[in-house]
């Protein structure tokens, strides 16, 4: 599998003391990435940020990883979205500017085969190592807890967001939020838009005749869950569930015995 030109979108809001340094390290990374490029979203700094941005984007710019600057309202979403409406990449990196995951969650992400249309880099991950305070964790798990409770969506989005060009432009003209909010709207709608989202599992027990796991970790007990092969289908694609038709005469099935699903 070749690696994709990746788009990094970087706002960038008082960020003078990190901001010299992330370019550098972004530059030399997507160096072994050719065609990839660095979009720094300059919204509403009054420290001179904005002059180093264009300073970095004179200096560091080269064929190999464009460096580009761009301006948009104040806020991470107003960042992210004008980011995303310039990218010229096939996958889009939408992050902070201090790098909270350096990054592992692009070599994460790069690492995966298939890689699906979405990814959330996440320090509420089991499996994550970055350091959080306690009070970061705190307030992350009150806003998860509301985050399910209004549009039960049990995912991490306040990590970065690593996302395929053409899931982030079907999406885009839906996204509204500023602020924060809007890496729970890209979640919403790329659901919406009928993606696949994947599930790592940890397996167990297994009862090949009769086709059943035990699944000891990676999804919550009180979880519905529908299983099934598609081999028509890969991870991230578009799929739509619609029932299969009823057989000849109409017999009936009975309460609960539905018939086979079919993807599409």
């Amino acid at each position: 599998m070749s690696d994709p030109r990746v788009s990094y979108v970087i706002p960038v809001h008082n960020q003078i003391a990190d901001l010299r340094r992330t370019v550098r390290l972004l530059v030399k990374r997507l160096g072994h990435l050719p065609g990839s490029e660095i979009i720094l979203v300059e919204n509403g700094s009054t420290d001179g940020s904005g002059p180093l941005c264009l300073s970095l984007a004179k200096t560091l710019d080269s064929e190999e990883v464009a460096v580009r600057v761009t301006t948009s309202a104040k806020g991470l979403g107003f960042a992210w979205r004008r980011g995303m409406a310039m990218a010229r990449g096939d996958t889009f990196v939408l992050t902070a500017a201090d790098l909270p995951f350096g990054f592992t969650d692009l070599d994460g992400y790069l690492g995966l085969s298939p890689r699906p249309a979405l990814v959330m880099g996440s320090k509420t991950h089991r499996n994550s190592k970055i350091e959080t305070p306690a009070l970061r964790r705190a307030m992350s798990a009150g806003f998860g807890l509301l985050r399910a409770g209004l549009i039960g969506l049990d995912v991490d989005t306040q990590g970065s967001v690593l996302i395929q060009r053409s899931l982030a432009l079907a999406v885009l003209p839906r996204l509204h939020a500023g602020d924060y909010l809007i890496g729970a709207e890209i979640n919403v709608w790329a659901v919406h838009e009928g993606h696949i989202a994947r599930h790592v599992v940890t397996v167990g027990r297994k009862d090949e005749q009769a086709q059943l796991a035990e699944i000891l970790g990676g999804l919550d007990p009180k979880e519905r869950v529908l299983v099934s092969r598609f081999d028509n289908l890969k991870d991230g694609g578009p799929a739509r569930i619609v029932a299969a038709a009823a057989p000849a005469g109409g017999a009936d099935r009975g309460a609960g015995a539905a018939g086979p699903a079919k993807a599409r």
